[in-house]
């Protein structure tokens, strides 16, 4: 989803929940910046809706899987991000007590479209990267059958993985589930 900066210099993180808890639209707030966000396509909310069924569906029991609508809480970025889907297994950290944002994900997804990818694929991957529960992300083309996925290995260093085409599959290192591309893919028409 497109970012646009506020008019509004800086903010501290109670304005900027405050804002947040009245608003109607969805913002993003990275240290003492507001970046309201713009709706997404037929395919990015599509694809957003698959990954989170499928990963709700597959873990039943074990983690809960979010849509766009929880935020996660970034401490050292000090930072709130929206990504498109948010997973958390076995005990929620909520940032202070505060039941839309999370502060302990395990797998992240970022539907990416034109005017978001290189601060999906870059700086907010870098801030994500400080979480210590993150294990896992995703990148997905809303354009061609496409995955690119991150792993965070024992020694912290990431390994990157890419899938492509509508007849294979992602591995889920992070929960040890397999989901086919097409299902991720479901009534979505790539052009």
């Amino acid at each position: 989803m497109a970012l646009k900066a506020s008019i509004q210099d800086r903010y501290s993180v109670g304005e900027y929940l405050a804002h947040e808890d009245e608003s109607e639209s969805r913002s993003e707030f990275i240290a003492g910046r507001v970046f309201a966000m713009a709706g997404g396509t037929d395919s990015h909310i599509q694809i957003s809706f698959n990954v989170t069924k499928l990963l709700a569906e597959k873990l039943r029991g074990r983690c809960r899987a979010y849509q766009s609508e929880m935020k996660v809480r970034v401490e050292q970025a000090d930072a709130f991000y929206y990504p498109d889907v948010t997973l958390v297994c076995g005990e929620h950290k909520f940032y202070k007590g505060r039941r839309d944002a999370v502060e302990n994900p395990v797998l992240l997804v970022e539907v990416l479209s034109e005017s978001t990818k290189d601060y999906d694929k870059n700086d907010k991957f870098f801030s994500y990267q400080t979480i210590e529960s993150f294990r896992e992300y995703l990148l997905i083309s809303q354009h061609k059958y496409a995955v690119q996925q991150y792993i965070r290995q024992p020694d912290g260093n990431w390994k990157i993985k890419a899938t492509i085409g509508f007849d294979s599959a992602v591995y889920l290192e992070s929960i040890e589930v397999e989901i086919k591309t097409s299902d991720i893919y479901d009534l979505v028409e790539i052009q």
